[in-house]
Parts: structure tokens; C-alpha cells; sequence
């Protein structure tokens, strides 16, 4: 076990409650070019995309002027231009308008430009991929049958695969230029249509999600089913208030909730799943009757509107999140919600920052304002995250040094609390992706995790609960604490059901707040050397190309060689190990409960035996001899126990 990095084993008209201004909201970097959006990247630097600026220079009906770029923001403000848009194929005839990104868990960022390209007047426009080196390449350009406009961020799916939208194209034939669809890409640039919408089924998708159980979740701002809808604006009668639907990977789409332009609202939009399994979003009021509205949705397509805007406490939602507390924080950019000698005025068009507090009352928590403000004139937050600091971060649409916006952080935690990142935080020690297992190792990650590092300390066999003072709860049970530092903690998870567990840190400065994992049973995992599988032969010299280690000769595996894979997250054994007790080291050997299996390649390896490894904990050794059959060559090796498998992207190499 090592210290290293990545080593280790509902409502109605509601009024203003309290309103915050200032003291917590922070300026990290003013922008030169208005940001189209922004997202933390895995680094904990802020990474986002700008319709101007860049070294590119485009040229339409507007005149020349840069292309727009994807840019770099450390935490401390420090901005760079990671990628710039280049006329021709990033842009076509026109400014290609990036929308946000996304970073794949390949560590690349992927994203839509609205424009570009090749096809339509200023082109239908395309997916990009670019490397966090600054690397960048178009995937696919779009053409107006398989859509055109795409809006949005991508998601990406439980298969590795990119899912998006597009506001108009298609094949659709109720709409002039197509109603919109929903498409899917491989990271390698093959796209596949799944949807194109009719107008009678929905039009002008907005918005996508992943939802909790492997299927997508999106808003379409206009059309359904019924086809009405009660509207000062004739064209909108007849095409339809909106829908949520949702949509398999296959393709396979229903509607969860029709919008009926009532006390239900129209056109939604801004869709996010809680931890409680339902959808918020944000829907726009029929006939200006009021200033938008919260809904909270069901999967059986129950919808209650959460909270109405009235102007005194904001106006025009148009964003959502969803903090560590659990509550949901959001922008407004519309009328309302200026301070002015302690009364609350309607005659700004700054907007708010606030929070919704149960049973469905507005707090806010900033009022960003166009004129007359004691601070900078920061206009209309356009943007909001979650940071991996547990606090809000955001952009606005104007204001700041060049009047072009700024990135914003809202404090929620205390400086010297300690926080789990709220995505990534808690993982597979081995494998360092989501999902853990019972009695495994999982790291976490965060900031203010520790005061300083340290290591167990392993007395008469017992695992400490507690390093420092920090100590972790999976499940409101202790798991046990190998290694500290600020940003990681390795620990060994307590022996409990499987489900969805929230998992916490207490130091001496406080208690994070709770980050859910899933946890399994089995999570099987091989600690890595990088990409490859830790390794040895019977006399637990290194099984690894030589050349891994400088200034070691390893010898890798050889067809027909026995050799020993280390790993963690097998499961039970039998009989059972004793709880909070490294593994004996006796005559009893402590079986895996369930058979192991194993394949290199597309090759099943024999395997000899699966078991605790004694005087450490939660580490498994699993024997096993590589085929015979195989030439030299770099394999995946994957190991499966009770229908679980591990990752397909270790390797080991096999050479004669």
C-alpha cells in the first residue's frame, strides 16, 4: 500500500425568506470572451468554451472575427487558451458557436458547436474532441438529416458511448427544417440516429441527461401528443406545450409527462435527477401569468410544481444543482430580486442566485445586478456547477472588467472543512472508478481531507478506524483508514449490504458532506501499474515488460506461466475472515466464497485458486496460468466473480 496519487489499494407563490449578498460570492477570473459554459475538469482546473477569442479568424455575413476557443481556468483565476476553432472544417462559412463541454472518462473533452461545418446555410454543425494537451479534431459534422443546431452538453453512457441533441433537423416533416433529434457517437466518431422527432410526438429537444438507471431523460420545448396548447402565441397552439421524455440506448422513446400550459407551465427545460430519484426543472409560465417555475417529476410521470416566481423573489429560472446538502441551488436571470435599502425592488434585470428550501420557499442568495450595485455589475449567472469543493461556481452572461462575465464561486463549505469531491470522490481502489465493493479497498478524493500524510499504523493485527483524528464512514458504518493526506484517503470499506451508500470524512475542522457511492457485494478490480495488471510469478518476482520499472529487469508472462494477479473486491470468502483484522497467517486459507474466472484476451485462463492474501487486508490473490495459445502481445485480463466483472481496460503483457 502506497501514499502516492491514485495509489492504494412542492409549492406555490413563495416569498423572499432571507436574502445574502456579497460576503459569500467571490470573482475567481473575468473573462475577455463571453464563456458559453463550464465545467470542472478531473484536474480541478475549470475548463469551458468561448464564441470569440482564439487565434482562428472567421468570416460570414457579420464580418471576420476569431472563431471562439476552449479555454483553461485553474482555480486561482489563471486563464489559457487550451484549443482554438479554425476556419474550414472546425467552422465552415460561418462562427462555429461552441456549446459546453464534457470530459469523457477517456480524460478528453468532447462538446457541439451550433454552427460549422459543412451543410446549411452557416452549417449544421459538428462534435469535437479535444485532448487535454490541446489537441483538437472534429468527430462528425452534421447535414440536416441526422440534425442540425446541436444544443447542449453530451452525455456520455454507461456503454462509453456520447449521447446528444439537436434543436431542429432530422427527418421529421412537421417541422420547417426537421422537429430535432437525438443522436449517439462513439468516441471514435460514428454516429448513430436514434430519434427524430415529428412535432407530434415533441420538437425542438433542449436538454439531456443520464438518468440513474442507464436510460436518457430529456425536454423538448415544444409539440407531444396532445398537441395543444393554451398560448397567446398562435403557432405555439398548435404545435404543443413540451414534454420530459425518456429514451432507452436502443433508441426505444416514451413520454413520462406532457406539459398542458396550465398551472403546469410550458416548455421545459433545465432537467436534473436528485438523489432522490426525481427530476427537477425548470418550465416557462403561459401567457407571462408569472416568472417560471420549479417542477418536480416522478418516474411514473407525477408532476408537482415546487416553486413559482413572482418577480419579488426572481424571475425566469435557468438553472439547477444539486449541492452535497442535498438541497437545490439555481440562477434566475430575469426581472427581480435587487436589494436596495433592505426592500426588494422588481426593476433589475440582474437576476438571483438562490436556494430552494423545503416545503418549497426561495432564499436568495445573491442578487446580480445590471446598475446601481455597491459591487461590480455582474449580469445574469448563466451557468451553475458544483465544484469538487463542495461550493458553487458559475458564470455570468455580462459584467466584470471587460463586461463579458466572470466566473463566480458561492461558498456553501468552510474553507477548512473537509469536502469529498462531489464527482469522482469515492472509487475502486484498484481500478479508481465508481463502484465499490464490501471489505475492498476505495479511494477518496477531496480537499481538506487531512491536515498532513500519514500511514497506518497495524497493532497486534488491528486495522485502525482512525489516522490523525480523520476518520471515514461508508454506510454509517467506520471503514478502516490505511493512508491520509488533504486530497486522498485510502481506506478499506466496512463488511455491509450493498445499495447506495453515503460515505463521509470527520477531521478535527468538521464533517464532509455525504457523497453516495453504489456499493456491491463483489467490486473486482486489479491493482495497476499504470494500465497493467500488478502481476508476479511464483516467486513474486515482477510478471511486466522490462522497461515498466528504469533501472529494474522485470520479465513479463509467458504462454503456459503460472503466475499470481493481485486485486481486490472479490466478495465473501470461506470461511469468513475475521472482520477488522489484517488476514491470518496460518494454515487456513480464506477462499473466495464464489469461483473466480479469468480471460486473457479472448482466452480463459485456468485458475488455481482465489484467496485472501495473508498478513495484509482486503488484498486477494488470485493463481492462474496464461493459455498456451497466445502470441506475444499486450491482452486485456479480466476477471468475473458471481456474474461481476472487472475492468476491460487492464492489460498484461504475454511474451514468449
Amino acid at each position: 500500500m502506497g501514499s502516492s496519487a491514485h495509489v492504494g489499494f412542492v409549492a406555490f407563490f413563495s416569498l423572499l425568506a432571507t436574502t445574502c449578498n456579497a460576503q459569500s460570492l467571490f470573482t475567481v477570473a473575468t473573462f475577455s470572451n463571453l464563456p458559453s459554459g463550464v465545467i470542472q475538469g478531473s484536474d480541478g482546473n475549470f475548463y469551458g468554451t468561448a464564441g470569440s477569442g482564439g487565434t482562428g479568424t472567421c468570416n460570414d455575413v457579420f464580418g471576420p472575427a476569431s472563431c471562439g476557443m476552449v479555454f483553461k481556468l485553474t482555480p486561482e483565476g489563471v486563464q489559457s487558451t487550451l484549443y482554438s476553432f479554425q476556419p474550414g472544417p472546425d467552422s465552415g462559412n460561418s462562427f462555429p458557436s461552441p456549446n459546453a463541454l464534457i470530459q469523457g472518462t477517456d480524460g478528453n473533452f468532447y462538446g457541439t458547436t451550433l454552427r460549422g461545418g459543412t451543410g446549411c446555410t452557416y452549417g449544421c454543425g459538428t462534435i469535437f474532441k479535444v485532448t487535454p494537451a490541446g489537441s483538437g479534431s472534429i468527430l462528425y459534422t452534421f447535414d440536416q438529416t441526422h440534425g442540425a443546431a446541436p444544443t447542449g452538453s453530451l452525455v456520455e453512457g454507461t456503454d462509453g458511448n456520447f449521447y446528444g441533441i439537436t434543436s431542429s433537423g432530422g427527418t421529421g416533416t412537421n417541422c420547417t427544417g426537421g422537429c430535432g433529434t437525438i443522436f449517439k457517437i462513439t468516441p471514435q466518431g460514428a454516429l448513430t440516429s436514434l430519434y427524430s422527432f415529428n412535432l407530434t410526438d415533441a420538437a425542438t429537444p433542449g436538454s439531456l441527461i443520464l438518468g440513474a438507471d442507464g436510460n436518457l431523460y430529456g425536454t423538448a420545448a415544444s409539440g407531444g401528443p396532445g398537441g395543444y396548447c393554451p398560448s397567446e402565441d398562435p403557432a405555439l397552439i398548435l404545435k404543443g406545450c413540451g414534454i420530459v421524455f425518456k429514451i432507452t440506448p436502443a433508441g426505444a422513446l416514451t413520454t413520462v409527462y406532457e406539459f398542458e400550459g396550465m398551472s403546469d407551465g410550458l416548455g421545459p427545460g433545465g432537467l436534473i435527477q436528485a438523489k432522490d430519484g426525481s427530476f427537477y426543472g425548470i418550465a416557462s409560465s403561459p401567457n407571462d401569468v408569472t416568472e417560471g417555475s420549479i417542477f418536480q417529476l416522478t418516474s411514473a410521470g407525477v408532476l408537482t410544481t415546487v416553486v413559482v416566481f413572482n418577480g419579488a423573489n426572481g424571475a425566469y429560472p435557468n438553472t439547477l444543482v444539486q449541492a452535497g446538502d442535498g438541497d437545490l441551488y439555481g440562477t434566475a436571470s430575469g426581472e427581480g430580486g435587487v436589494l436596495e435599502n433592505g426592500v426588494v425592488t422588481i426593476k433589475s434585470v440582474g437576476g438571483t442566485l438562490f436556494k430552494i428550501l423545503p416545503p418549497g420557499t426561495v432564499q436568495t442568495l445573491y442578487n446580480f445586478c445590471e446598475f446601481g450595485c455597491p459591487e461590480p455589475n455582474y449580469i445574469s449567472a448563466s451557468s451553475l456547477i458544483l465544484g469538487s469543493d463542495g461550493n458553487l461556481y458559475g458564470i455570468t452572461s455580462g459584467g466584470g472588467t471587460n463586461n463579458a462575465g466572470i466566473l463566480f464561486r458561492y461558498d456553501l463549505i468552510s474553507p477548512t472543512a473537509p469536502a469529498i469531491a462531489a464527482s469522482g470522490g469515492v472509487v475502486n481502489g484498484a481500478s479508481f472508478l465508481p463502484g465499490i465493493g464490501a471489505g475492498s479497498w476505495i479511494t477518496i478524493s477531496g480537499i481538506n481531507l487531512a491536515a498532513k500524510p500519514d500511514s497506518w499504523t497495524v497493532v497486534d493485527g488491528v486495522l485502525p478506524i482512525m489516522i490523525d483524528g480523520v476518520s471515514v464512514l461508508v454506510g454509517g458504518q467506520p471503514a478502516y483508514v490505511e493512508y491520509v493526506s488533504p486530497t486522498q484517503i485510502n481506506a478499506l470499506a466496512p463488511d455491509i449490504p450493498a445499495g447506495a451508500v453515503p460515505v463521509t470524512v470527520t477531521t478535527a475542522t468538521g464533517t464532509s458532506q455525504p457523497v453516495n457511492a453504489q456499493l456491491s457485494a463483489e467490486s473486482p478490480a486489479f491493482f495497476l501499474w499504470g494500465t497493467y495488471a500488478v502481476a508476479t510469478h511464483q516467486d513474486f518476482s515482477l510478471a511486466v515488460k522490462n522497461g515498466t520499472f528504469p533501472g529494474t529487469t522485470t520479465v513479463p508472462a509467458a504462454p503456459g506461466d503460472v503466475i499470481i494477479l493481485w486485486a481486490t473486491g472479490l466478495g465473501p470468502t470461506s470461511p469468513a475472515a475475521p472482520a477488522g483484522m489484517v488476514t491470518p497467517s496460518t494454515t487456513t486459507t480464506y477462499n473466495t466464497a464464489n469461483t473466480v474466472s479469468v480471460t486473457v484476451g479472448t482466452e480463459t485462463a485456468t485458475v488455481y485458486g482465489a484467496a485472501l492474501a495473508p498478513a495484509y487486508a482486503g488484498l486477494y490473490q488470485i493463481a492462474i496460468q496464461i493459455p498456451a495459445s497466445l502470441a506475444n502481445g499486450d491482452y486485456p485480463v479480466v476477471a468475473t466473480i458471481n456474474g461481476t466483472s472487472s475492468p476491460s481496460t487492464t492489460m498484461i503483457t504475454v511474451q514468449q
